[in-house]
């Protein structure tokens, strides 16, 4: 069977995109489940492949390249809750500081706000947790929720906190209340 496919950019996408239409033959069983995926989250298979294709160039593309390995959650929380608080912190300031400037620029020309933001969301969005992130008066907005842990919302706060002030040369005012945390910077 054969698919046409008009890709369209992400609705967050402020920018407009020359769209194209491309056919693909892709057999009826992959064709069936994209369709009922789709469906699920409410969108037109268009958009639904439109935004795997999206992932893929933002994030996936690079993930083996640059060192990185799904886990599961429960793993995760598990392995952070066996750490110390200063732990967490020593891990997030040395260890992935220093990954995720790497990983920066091996996926941006440059460490401005615009890619900061841009590897931020491809890693948010990979990673399930649901974000918020939005430009007003200057500032970049950003709200992230997770399930992982008091550890996870330290981690992420010191991993932001580094990042923000060592590449960007910004302070992030960072709030965490539970499992969600709050960070406001100039753009």
């Amino acid at each position: 069977m054969l698919v046409s496919i008009v890709p369209i950019g992400d609705d967050s996408d402020k920018k407009k995109s020359k769209t194209e239409t491309v056919t693909f033959g892709l057999q009826t069983p992959l064709i069936d489940e994209l369709r009922t995926d789709a469906e699920l989250e409410g969108v037109s298979l268009n958009n639904y492949v439109a935004k795997i294709f999206s992932n893929h160039i933002q994030w996936e593309r690079y993930e083996r390249k640059v060192g990185l390995l799904p886990m599961t959650e429960a793993f995760l929380s598990e392995v952070l809750g066996q750490l110390s608080d200063q732990q967490v912190v020593n891990l997030a300031q040395k260890l992935e500081k220093q990954k995720f400037r790497n990983i920066l620029a091996f996926m941006r020309d440059g460490p401005d706000a615009e890619a900061f933001v841009d590897v931020m969301r491809a890693w948010l969005t990979v990673s399930w947790m649901q974000q918020s992130i939005e430009v007003r008066e200057g500032k970049y907005f950003f709200k992230i929720q997770h399930s992982l842990g008091p550890k996870w919302s330290l981690y992420v706060k010191t991993l932001i906190s580094e990042l923000s002030h060592d590449i960007l040369g910004k302070k992030a005012d960072i709030t965490v209340v539970g499992e969600t945390i709050s960070f406001v910077f100039v753009k």
